[in-house]
């Protein structure tokens, strides 16, 4: 009894007793261990969040490589004009960006000595009013001179002439001319120059 009496007089005077007698004793440490196993996984649960597995970056750009073109037909055609892009003016991947759709895909050139743009579209939805199946080039840019640019522009669209059969793309557009030759194969009905392939 001196025991619990001399405790009571503690914890009133100084709030909680370290002496504990019987029963009293092990519910503290029933709390205490209850305590201390919340805290444990507070700090384990706060600890997976502080490191996570993998680590993102909260504003990573999509990728842009020509991974994302979906169509295999359409990604061995582009890997065929990286390929010439790269043998003929050393273009490399890098500067290169792809996006896919739904109806086809396209690339641009950030290169400097000549930067190609092309879309393939499976269906062409309506667009200047093109076939479906087609490949179209938008544009070319070049810091080389305009001779220069010509004579260049006029081998990479012969070279795009036989990727169309290859791949079975059947007709070749050409974005920034609104020429109609008159030609058999060329689509009349579109608002650029379109020409049919095979």
């Amino acid at each position: 009894m001196k025991c619990k009496a001399f405790a009571s007089q503690l914890e009133a005077h100084v709030g909680q007793s370290p002496v504990r007698c019987g029963k009293a004793i092990k519910t503290d440490r029933k709390k205490a261990n209850n305590l201390n196993q919340l805290l444990s996984h507070v700090r384990s649960v706060f600890r997976h969040k502080a490191t996570p597995a993998t680590v993102t970056t909260p504003n990573a750009e999509p990728p842009t490589d020509l991974s994302v073109v979906s169509d295999p037909r359409l990604r061995a055609a582009f890997a065929d004009i990286e390929k010439y892009l790269a043998d003929n003016y050393g273009t490399p991947t890098t500067k290169l960006c792809y996006q896919d759709y739904a109806n086809g895909a396209s690339f641009f050139s950030k290169d400097a000595l000549f930067a190609p743009s092309l879309v393939i579209l499976t269906d062409s939805d309506g667009l200047y009013n093109l076939p479906d199946n087609v490949m179209m080039l938008v544009s070319v840019t070049s810091i080389k001179d305009e001779n220069w640019l010509i004579e260049e522009l006029s081998k990479f669209i012969l070279f795009l002439k036989e990727l169309g059969t290859t791949y079975r793309i059947q007709h070749f557009a050409i974005a920034f001319s609104k020429d109609k030759p008159d030609h058999p194969a060329t689509v009349q009905s579109a608002d650029v120059t379109c020409i049919r392939l095979y």
